[in-house]
């Protein structure tokens, strides 16, 4: 009886570890989607109505998801001068880690 308890209170505690893992999983791929997008945004706007004319930082605040995400945009010169390389940096506003960055090239017209 002393073993099949043991083995049952050890079934129940994997069980358990597993829930708690995916459901940790989950949230955390969330996060990460989110914060893709929040830079998906960045990056049309700097194609479109925020195109930058010289080399730049920028950084800003957005709500996505229902989170406060804060995000920094440096925008350099790149290797030729018809285009500006960027990278954007993504976080929850109360997480000192970013959760996504992206890196990519903009046409200097």
């Amino acid at each position: 009886v002393v073993v099949a308890l043991f083995i049952l209170s050890i079934s129940v505690i994997t069980i358990y570890n597993l829930i708690i893992s995916t459901s940790v999983s989950t949230f955390q791929l969330e996060q990460k989607y989110l914060a893709k997008e929040v830079a998906s945004n960045r990056i049309a706007l700097i194609h479109t109505l925020e195109k930058p004319l010289k080399p730049i930082n920028r950084n800003g605040e957005m709500i996505m998801g229902g989170d406060s995400w804060y995000w920094v945009e440096e925008i350099k010169a790149g290797l030729d001068q018809n285009y500006y390389e960027y990278e954007i940096l993504v976080r929850l506003v109360d997480d000192d880690n970013y959760i996504y960055s992206t890196k990519g090239f903009l046409n200097n017209e």
